[in-house]
């Protein structure tokens, strides 16, 4: 097979793992920028061995697959992801998942509860991510109930949410967040939320943080 063909066999594979994601979603997925996608996609440069393996990771494809060497789409060895179970996860496993989440500012360990600047609790973990805040209440309304019904918005919830990466909760994110949050609250419109974050289709609305109203000095009865 010439290297031509192998190529566009590459390039056929990648618009089908794209599926309907703008360029910008996909890029995020296996931590490129949306230019080297277009790049790629226009012929102009073929993907790095980096970009393989990042494409594999991400949608649990074999390296062989995306390079048209092979018809076996999955790696033999999937990636576990949201796959973990009770039997099988390890306290590795939660130790690497909580330090991804403080490194990603999802939350805030040592969290002061009592909000008297008194010594700090260790064990205290503060949810600051809105999303998964709200998957957390969800959760809590959700396994009070029947089991089926649990079960059935569990998967539905990770559907939803398994094509966005973890953002960066970062201050102007937070307000982004509160200034969109949508109503009704859903997963769909939380996830349209995340997407518009991600593509940086929203600006921060300025108001008024000290509560005054700002009048011209010239219209004040005194001076």
């Amino acid at each position: 097979m010439s290297n031509k063909m192998e190529s566009n066999i590459t390039l056929e594979r990648m618009k089908e793992l794209k599926g309907n994601d703008s360029q910008e979603v996909f890029a995020q997925r296996i931590h490129t920028t949306q230019s080297n996608i277009s790049k790629m996609f226009k012929g102009m440069a073929p993907p790095s061995a980096a970009t393989l393996t990042e494409l594999a990771k991400a949608y649990h494809v074999s390296v062989d697959w995306l390079l048209g060497l092979s018809d076996e789409k999955e790696s033999e060895k999937k990636v576990q992801s949201h796959n973990l179970t009770a039997e099988t996860v390890t306290y590795a496993d939660a130790m690497a998942v909580l330090e991804v989440l403080y490194q990603k500012g999802s939350i805030e360990v040592g969290y002061d509860n009592n909000g008297f600047n008194s010594e700090p609790d260790p064990s205290t973990i503060y949810v600051k991510d809105k999303v998964i805040a709200y998957f957390l209440d969800n959760r809590f309304r959700y396994s009070g109930g029947s089991q089926n019904i649990y079960d059935i918005w569990m998967k539905q919830a990770m559907g939803i949410y398994d094509k966005y990466l973890l953002l960066q909760w970062t201050d102007t994110v937070n307000t982004l967040y509160e200034q969109n949050v949508p109503t009704p609250l859903s997963d769909e419109a939380i996830a349209s939320l995340i997407n518009d974050i991600v593509n940086e289709r929203l600006e921060i609305k300025q108001t008024q943080s000290d509560g005054f109203m700002d009048i011209p000095d010239e219209t004040l009865p005194f001076q």
